[in-house]
């Protein structure tokens, strides 16, 4: 989520060196063409299944709405309209069940040719749900321009479910409307505990790849390769739990307003409004765009592996954090009540903790107006994580930045391994003491980052998916 970066008087900077009808049971069918597309627009209001056997194109907002839910079989492919700017929206009490398999992965993708495609080509899949947020029980996500309260998200019950999306990979999403008001690769709007969200990749979007906006949903296995603007924005309340995410950058791809592994706050106006955002996340990496002294070619918009601000109470255990501008970031910039933001960590709301913070290039510590908390926050955070600043993301993974020939110059091209490199300091150590991280949602390994020596995204996720021709049904690798 785009939202620019004031200056005021208490900023608490720490770094280190260092379908409608068609294909459904009620309405119109609009038969396939000669390479089995099928065009989808408007609402599809009763239970609906979408074949492999089938190519679904999204045209303008596609909301399943009226409690009804669509079906998407394993290996199917749904292209977004780049013309319309086509996305797939589960309304509140609808729901998705888009389960796909290793062998056959479902994918939503651009509906360009290969070789041309590009982050925005279409607008993205959005999950609203029925869980709280701190903004109301009615309100409208962002990014959909449509004047219609299908687009609300928000009520009183956390353990709402909204299906279960499972071995899916989104390619070429995310648009922006405006400044804060954008489609994600994958937008959770007030999504509830119910819901099943496991193995997603996301790749290059256009926005954020994953932005939760309240709710209480939990995700496992995560995977953000190229995004523009964010990988794991938190806002308006959420506060479920993800284990096991990884984000990739590609050095020259970030976005003016400011390109962060992490972005986090409770609101926009960084107020006391509860449900506070406290989502707990463990076993993460985040692969900025430097690894190795003085990488030149870096765009400059880059900022925070971990940017937490505006009373945001997150919490990052047992993570990687590689290669940003500054490694973590505590801002009170814009917050309701002074030092809201360092206040939620002093009492614990907000942990950061047994992490790895390497390759973090240097700068001069500073602190504007609020004597005295740069040093307690620094000697808090060095005590309980391990600051590395002169070593990179290649020390403790096996083969982190490769990327697709489309982005990067032959030296780079691959395919990245994220394997943890077996007696580094990333391969033992997790600890899961604290009470946010020993409940059974989150399992006890002992590797920090997202991965131990198996490769979880083998088989199913792709990283290079501009070669691939999308033409035929069910062909997705």
């Amino acid at each position: 989520m785009k939202k620019q970066l004031l200056i005021s008087a208490l900023s608490v900077l720490v770094f280190f060196a260092s379908c409608s009808k068609s294909d459904s049971d009620e309405g119109i069918i609009n038969p396939p063409t000669t390479e089995g597309v099928v065009a989808v627009s408007g609402d599809i209001s009763t239970s609906t299944t979408w074949t492999a056997d089938k190519i679904y194109l999204l045209k303008g907002n596609v909301y399943v709405t009226g409690n009804a839910t669509l079906t998407i079989q394993p290996g199917t492919i749904i292209k977004g309209d780049k013309a319309s700017k086509g996305s797939l929206v589960i309304t509140r009490g609808s729901k998705i069940e888009a389960v796909g398999t290793v062998d056959k992965p479902i994918v939503f993708t651009s509906n360009q040719p290969a070789g041309g495609r590009a982050q925005g080509d279409w607008g993205g899949l959005v999950l609203l749900g029925k869980a709280k947020n701190n903004i109301g029980t009615g309100v409208k996500i962002e990014g959909i321009a449509d004047a219609t309260d299908k687009a609300l998200h928000g009520g009183t019950d956390d353990a709402d479910n909204s299906g279960t999306l499972k071995y899916i990979r989104i390619e070429y999403a995310g648009i922006a409307l405006g400044p804060d008001n954008e489609i994600n690769g994958l937008t959770f709007g007030s999504v509830g505990s119910g819901t099943t969200i496991d193995y997603i990749q996301v790749y290059r979007s256009g926005d954020d790849a994953f932005e939760w906006f309240g709710g209480s949903v939990n995700a496992k296995h995560l995977l953000s390769v190229g995004t523009w603007d964010d990988d794991f924005d938190t806002d308006n309340g959420y506060s479920g739990k993800v284990q096991f995410a990884l984000a990739q950058r590609v050095a020259t791809i970030a976005d003016f307003s400011g390109s962060n592994g992490f972005e986090s706050d409770n609101d926009g106006n960084g107020s006391n409004n509860v449900p506070q955002t406290s989502a707990i996340f463990s076993n993460v990496t985040i692969l900025g765009p430097v690894d190795v002294a003085g990488a030149g070619n870096i765009n400059a918009n880059y900022q925070h592996a971990a940017q937490i601000r505006r009373n945001s109470a997150i919490s990052i255990f047992n993570s990687v954090l590689a290669g940003y501008t500054e490694g973590v970031y505590y801002d009170d910039t814009k917050v309701t009540t002074a030092g809201a933001t360092y206040a939620n960590f002093v009492a614990g709301k907000s942990v950061f903790a047994n992490n790895l913070v390497l390759g973090s290039n240097s700068k001069s510590n500073q602190i504007k107006g609020a004597a005295g908390i740069l040093a307690a926050l620094t000697t808090s955070l060095t005590a309980n994580n391990t600051f590395t600043p002169d070593a990179y993301a290649s020390s403790v993974i096996t083969d982190p930045y490769k990327f697709s020939p489309d982005l990067v110059a032959a030296a780079k091209q691959g395919t990245p391994n994220f394997t943890v490199i077996a007696g580094s300091v990333a391969a033992t150590g997790a600890l899961f003491t604290n009470a946010k991280v020993a409940d059974a949602f989150f399992e006890k390994v002992a590797y920090k980052g997202a991965f131990g020596t198996t490769d979880w995204t083998a088989g199913w996720a792709n990283y290079n998916p501009q070669v691939l021709p999308y033409t035929t049904p069910g062909a997705v690798k």
